[in-house]
């Protein structure tokens, strides 16, 4: 019964990671709604509760408020988390009950011991200008080192977002040199304390630009994951259950260039809010983006320049690929930390033995272009 049991997952577990989708570069323009008001200066999160109904907050060394704001950036009113201290609150979320989550897990320094999320009802149903937050209390599964070597400070937490009763978040990789994995977690959303178990990593590039991940959030109803950088949007769908890494990628390029923006959250279909931080004499900018005006979302293919195979592999695994020319694939384990190498040639396989049970990444060069797929050892 064991085994048959370990076929069946290792089954659906090859289905999930073989739908490697070719992934689309688009370039996107943002378009300025208003800018924030003073009281939000350094804004790093944000939650959309109607659509003129827009709550915010600062971030490290601010008060430990959220603020109400419309669509042309004016407060409309604040509300005081008396239990708590703004450590350093990095974006929030919000469930389909309406309840409120503030990501107080800004770790710039990787050396933080005192990681939580906030947790608080409905603002809107709030009386009055106070409020106790339930308090989520976690520390990463993979850290052991506080701080860890420069090479591995991707410990980092400036991104949430919230499906299945769980909060899903993402790191900022603070790396250096820039190693490009954002690390995704995943946290029960309720209050008490975790150890946020660490479910799937993805390489984003080597530039600082492109792999520091600033904010997330999840459709509630489509499912799609939008990460925000500095200089564009990954979008994810068509993902399996929460294996949202594994979903059909689009890169958003910005085409303008905006300040330091801080969150991002959907507000209908395929359309978006990003709020920008500024300074108290010169306040950000509060965009709007629809990725809907976007053609060609569907438009995929199987990864045709290689292939692992068997996948998942038990004893051994192979790698091939037409393309003429000596290539190299690098191993990754999950967490973004390289533990291997494996040279190959066109037409010809090679093979590692040596690979302990788990889930690995497999990351080739071919042509200038980067490419990704998972492997499982079982």
């Amino acid at each position: 019964m064991k085994s048959i049991l370990k076929l069946l997952i290792a089954s659906v577990l090859l289905c999930v990671y073989h739908f490697s989708l070719a992934q689309q570069q688009f370039n996107i323009d943002p378009v300025p709604m208003g800018r924030i008001s003073s009281a939000l200066y350094e804004t790093s999160g944000i939650a959309v509760t109607e659509s003129n109904t827009i709550w915010s907050h600062n971030d490290s060394g601010n008060s430990n408020e959220i603020f109400c704001i419309d669509t042309n950036g004016v407060v409309l009113r604040s509300i005081t988390i008396t239990n708590a201290e703004n450590v350093d609150w990095e974006d929030m979320t919000i469930d389909a009950a309406g309840n409120l989550y503030i990501n107080d897990a800004g770790n710039n320094n990787n050396d933080r011991h005192d990681l939580k999320i906030l947790k608080i009802p409905d603002p809107a149903q709030i009386d009055g200008n106070t409020i106790d937050a339930e308090i989520i209390s976690f520390v990463l599964e993979d850290q052991t080192a506080f701080p860890p070597a420069q090479n591995n400070r991707n410990f980092d937490i400036e991104a949430i977002a919230y499906k299945f009763g769980y909060l899903y978040l993402f790191t900022k990789n603070r790396s250096t040199p820039q190693n490009g994995w954002c690390k995704m977690y995943r946290l029960p959303a309720t209050a008490g304390q975790f150890m946020a178990s660490l479910q799937d990593s993805i390489f984003l590039g080597t530039n600082n630009d492109d792999a520091r991940v600033t904010a997330a959030d999840i459709h509630p109803q489509t499912g799609e994951l939008v990460l925000l950088t500095a200089n564009r949007i990954i979008s994810f769908t068509e993902a399996m259950g929460d294996r949202f890494l594994d979903g059909v990628k689009n890169y958003y390029t910005f085409t303008s260039e905006m300040g330091q923006i801080e969150a991002i959250q959907f507000v209908e279909n395929r359309k978006l809010y990003i709020t920008e931080e500024g300074s108290s004499s010169n306040p950000g900018y509060l965009y709007r983006i629809d990725l809907g005006t976007i053609n060609g979302l569907n438009d995929h293919s199987f990864n045709k320049y290689f292939q692992i195979f068997p996948n998942p592999a038990s004893e051994s695994f192979k790698i091939k690929t037409n393309l003429p020319g000596s290539h190299k694939a690098l191993i990754y384990s999950i967490n973004g930390r390289l533990i291997d190498e494996l040279n190959f040639n066109a037409n010809e396989t090679a093979n590692r033995l040596t690979l302990k049970p788990g889930l690995y990444l497999i990351q080739v060069n071919l042509q200038g272009k980067t490419f990704q797929e998972k492997l499982i050892i079982n």
